[in-house]
């Protein structure tokens, strides 16, 4: 299955009027997870419980609402053997958006590189552009670029550090 199958992403052209948001616990570490009326729009592991305040600093305008929504329960699917269809509103610049769709073509449990990433977007010499826009995905787990590697095959980088990347990677195979 790619989530590309199930995950639909609308691109937030304005700053939402109020943001949802919830914990929850993963296999990898406690969750904050904040949506709009429309989509999920973060999903961050948060090891060092100051996800919210990162939130608040990108919208600042935005009253926080402590609620789970419909988007949160189907984001949380994800770590089980049946997903649920996704919407996921994304604040990105074009490129960026173009990256994170592409991320959801990779199928679960397989990997792919920055390379073919650049190559299927159509920038085959923005290796660098792409992983820039993959390091700032901002919904964990569910965009997979958690499954993109290096050319050489080696794990490359990830924002919550490369052991995390494995344990991901591992968790996916055993379930493959």
């Amino acid at each position: 299955m790619r989530p590309a199958d199930i995950v639909s992403v609308i691109e937030m052209n304005a700053p939402p009027s109020q943001l949802f948001i919830s914990r929850a616990d993963s296999p990898f570490g406690p969750l904050l997870l904040a949506s709009t009326t429309q989509g999920l729009a973060h999903l961050w592991l948060d090891m060092d419980g100051r996800s919210e305040d990162e939130l608040r600093a990108r919208y600042p305008k935005a009253p926080i609402i402590e609620q789970t929504t419909r988007h949160h329960s189907a984001a949380l699917s994800y770590f089980s053997n049946a997903p649920q269809p996704l919407t996921l509103q994304l604040k990105g610049t074009p490129f960026q958006l173009s990256v994170w769709r592409s991320l959801l073509q990779i199928p679960f449990a397989r990997a792919s590189s920055y390379k073919a990433i650049a190559q299927q977007i159509g920038k085959p010499k923005a290796n660098r552009a792409v992983g820039s826009a993959v390091g700032k995905n901002p919904v964990f787990f569910i965009i997979p670029c958690h499954r993109v590697l290096a050319h050489d095959g080696t794990l490359g980088g990830y924002y919550y550090g490369l052991e995390k990347k494995q344990d991901i990677l591992n968790f996916e195979a055993a379930r493959a």
